[in-house]
């Protein structure tokens, strides 16, 4: 049996290559893929921009499947659902230390959370907003959304999202945060905030919105256009950290899976087949799109 993967060998230059199986080693797991994340913004980013000449790539990292095969010192039996990183592949081979285990009774797509909400916990762990600051978020997609449930779920009182999309304000709001469109915050200020828009103009209305000595952390990797640093960068004194890849996604999933919150089913909404991918991206490039499409491989 051969493995379909997805890879970009050029700027939108989408192709599905077989991939023959290979023999486990000790420490590993084989699996087959139930679901795989887009992360829009990201995913479009690197299809747009990958240079023709570099080896060809695979695309996507947030992959959720049941195990169909281990090997020696794996602790884990097949059957067993897990979340890794390797993207849009129908079946795939990781070392068992990034695996992580999905109990019974958390539902596939909240499980599928485990990846970016670790990653963007990390950014929240790097700038340590207190309860009582007044947070801002640019950007409501997946990487906003996320933030904003890691904030308000441990216990954030006052958050604040800038958001264009009327849609996603709305499924914004029901996280249980502020949501207004950009330019609609008026003369208030924040102590932090979290640019999650991939926008230089979300970027600059963040910075430009946090108080003297307010800090914030990048954590949209896929940006349209640089990242310019605003005046108020400045004249303010402001603190700006990058955050990407997460540290422990196991310790971050066992907090998960503590707090399933089912909100988590509607950020990953969205659904298609392996077969219509290539021609979903091509559909991602024009607004308005999902916060995540999801592909079922089912």
């Amino acid at each position: 049996m051969h493995a379909q993967v997805l890879r970009l060998y050029g700027p939108r230059k989408l192709q599905w290559d077989v991939q023959p199986r290979v023999e486990l080693q000790p420490g590993q797991v084989r699996f087959t893929t139930k679901l795989s994340a887009i992360s829009v913004a990201s995913e479009l980013s690197l299809i747009e921009n990958h240079d023709s000449n570099a080896s060809p790539r695979a695309v996507g990292y947030q992959t959720l499947g049941c195990v169909t095969e281990i090997s020696e010192g794996v602790p884990i039996p097949p059957g067993t659902r897990i979340v890794t990183t390797l993207g849009h592949v129908s079946e795939g081979v990781v070392t068992y230390e990034r695996c992580v285990v999905v109990p019974d009774d958390v539902p596939d797509r909240v499980a599928l959370a485990a990846i970016l909400g670790e990653e963007t916990h990390k950014g929240i762990r790097k700038i340590m907003p207190q309860t009582h600051d007044r947070i801002l978020v640019a950007g409501a997609g997946l990487l906003g959304l996320l933030t904003i449930f890691n904030l308000t779920r441990r216990g954030a009182a006052d958050v604040t999202a800038i958001e264009p999309d009327a849609e996603r304000r709305q499924l914004a709001e029901q996280f249980g945060v502020v949501v207004v469109a950009p330019g609609e915050l008026g003369n208030q200020e924040f102590d932090a905030g979290f640019e999650c828009s991939a926008s230089p103009d979300g970027f600059v209305e963040l910075l430009s919105s946090l108080r003297p000595h307010g800090r914030a952390c990048v954590l949209s990797d896929g940006n349209w256009g640089s990242l310019v640093l605003p005046r108020a960068f400045h004249d303010r004194e402001l603190l700006v950290v990058a955050s990407s890849d997460g540290e422990d996604y196991r310790t971050y999933a066992e907090w998960l899976w503590q707090h399933p919150e089912p909100l988590l089913t509607r950020v990953f909404e969205s659904s298609v087949a392996p077969a219509d991918l290539v021609n979903t991206f091509d559909r991602l490039r024009v607004l308005p799109r999902p916060v995540s499409v999801v592909v079922d491989w089912t």
